[in-house]
């Protein structure tokens, strides 16, 4: 089950962030204030590389480390969530 969500949910996030442009604007500096992308987009391969680590050796310390990750991608998607309903509870159109 913590591998299932891992992956999913960590594909969801990289491709995510391949699609809106972060991944593949080549303008991108250190000091742009949306410095997070760049925490998610290091983190997201280290937790894939988790579950692997997990299914290949299968002792407790790589199942303690598997389900870290796990909590650490449901409080990911937890802050992914939060930002999009406060964008949906936010938004107004606006009439030109």
């Amino acid at each position: 089950m913590y591998s299932i969500v891992n992956v999913g949910l960590g594909s969801f996030i990289y491709w995510h962030l391949y699609t809106g442009g972060w991944l593949t604007n080549p303008y991108y500096r250190l000091n742009d204030p949306d410095i997070v992308n760049l925490f998610v987009a290091i983190l997201e391969p280290l937790i894939v590389l988790a579950v692997i680590v997990y299914w290949w050796s299968r002792r407790p310390g790589s199942y303690r480390l598997l389900f870290w990750a796990f909590i650490l991608q449901c409080l990911i998607a937890a802050g992914f969530l939060a930002i999009f309903i406060a964008f949906v509870l936010t938004w107004k159109p606006r009439l030109m």
